[in-house]
């Protein structure tokens, strides 16, 4: 039974992709996917640690801080390109919009390369890790953080190569702006202890700021499930293992609030 519910998946993914991306940069097959995150695994869990152990914390200061800033363009400039391909002209809308596969239509594939380049931008975002492992900031090497990162990378290789249209193109919108906040909080954190100190209000409303785009990622995903919306098959096959993954990455992000702030706020509540 459970091999036949597999074999059936992989056909109506097979069937289901988009010939558009067959021939573009890592997208004809999900296998280099994952020989990155198997490096990307032994980088930051054993090969760097093991590399780092005798020696003192590298000072990549001025590195992440042009890291950060090429962040912030990066997103702003995607949430700028995705805008202008349709959203802005009104041709899509947030309900139900089935995809079109067609390479004629100027703005349907300027949307499907901008969700190709955000898969790049996935792959950047692991270089953070790295960072993180050099300084030796070993705590930072979360299950949340590298949980976060790999499973948004899948993610983005998915959306490109299954579903790349205006619905997708909705959380790319969102987590770019998200990313926007949030590295534009990590390039002043690294300014030194004053901007630390005036930036530090900052800090839940961030993490604040996540869960509520995982409650409204989920809130988009509801109507390709439902029977007046018909997408294809590898489109319901995707929402119904993405929602789980949502769902999941709100609560690791619930805990991590509940243990870095909960705690903060109620001590300030009794001085």
């Amino acid at each position: 039974m459970a091999s036949k519910i597999i074999a059936n998946i992989r056909r109506n993914l097979e069937n289901g992709a988009d010939e558009r991306v067959s021939n573009w940069l890592l997208m004809s097959t999900f296998w280099p996917n994952i020989a990155i995150i198997a490096v990307y695994l032994l980088l930051v869990y054993k090969i760097l640690p093991e590399f780092m152990q005798n020696r003192k914390p590298f000072n990549l200061t001025r590195v992440i801080r042009v890291y950060n800033l090429g962040q912030v363009a990066t997103c702003l400039f995607l949430i700028y390109w995705t805008a202008t391909s349709g959203w802005v002209q009104g041709d899509y809308t947030l309900g139900c919009q089935l995809m079109d596969y067609s390479s004629k239509d100027p703005k349907a594939l300027s949307l499907l390369q901008a969700l190709h380049w955000a898969y790049f931008l996935k792959l950047t975002e692991l270089i953070e890790t790295i960072f993180f492992v050099l300084r030796k900031k070993f705590s930072q090497v979360s299950a949340l953080h590298v949980y976060h990162h790999t499973s948004t990378l899948i993610v983005a290789w998915t959306s490109c190569k299954y579903i790349g249209g205006p619905m997708p193109s909705v959380h790319l919108m969102m987590n770019c702006f998200i990313h926007v906040l949030m590295y534009t909080y990590y390039y002043l954190s690294s300014k030194g202890p004053v901007w630390q100190k005036r930036i530090n209000p900052w800090k839940p409303w961030i993490t604040r700021a996540q869960m509520i785009q995982f409650t409204l990622l989920l809130l988009h995903l509801v109507p390709p499930l439902l029977p007046y919306c018909k997408v294809n098959k590898a489109y319901a096959i995707f929402t119904v293992f993405y929602m789980p993954n949502i769902i999941f990455l709100y609560y690791m992000f619930y805990d991590f609030y509940k243990k870095a702030y909960r705690r903060e706020i109620v001590l300030k509540k009794i001085k």
